[in-house]
């Protein structure tokens, strides 16, 4: 005749299997919380990026033609403060290149392409076009 345990408590297999079971939900878990994480920082650094091409635009828009500025000259031009922080700082992440080609789409107009790129942790870039007026008044 066999007798009944009345044994209050769990068994090691539950300890085990509950424990089992709590590692794939906080692997899944971390694993979430870091893609987020990373995704935040790339969202940040565009957002940055782009506030520093807009920047740039309505800094050569503002510059007088007629005193026939260096920064509207024909070719490619260099930030001379980059690398750049997100506020147009020296000392930052981000490298801010402009071209000009003056006289397009007509004369008297400049194509600007405005490019910010970096690192985060593989390489980005964003790039903005403007036309700049050359003269004194633009129609």
């Amino acid at each position: 005749m066999t007798t009944l345990r009345t044994e209050a408590g769990i068994s090691l297999i539950e300890v085990l299997a509950a424990l089992t079971v709590f590692a794939i939900i906080a692997a899944g878990a971390a694993t979430g919380t870091i893609s987020t994480t990373r995704g935040n920082a790339t969202s940040r650094h565009a957002t940055a990026a782009s506030a520093l091409i807009h920047d740039q635009i309505e800094q050569l828009r503002a510059l007088d033609p007629a005193t026939n500025p260096a920064a509207l000259t024909n070719g490619s031009h260099t930030d001379p403060l980059n690398p750049i922080s997100d506020i147009g700082t020296a000392g930052g992440i981000f490298t801010r290149t402009w071209t000009v080609t003056r006289n397009s789409p007509r004369t008297g107009l400049a194509d600007v392409r405005v490019t910010v790129t970096w690192k985060d942790p593989s390489s980005r870039t964003l790039t903005s076009a403007t036309y700049v007026c050359l003269t004194a008044t633009c129609k």
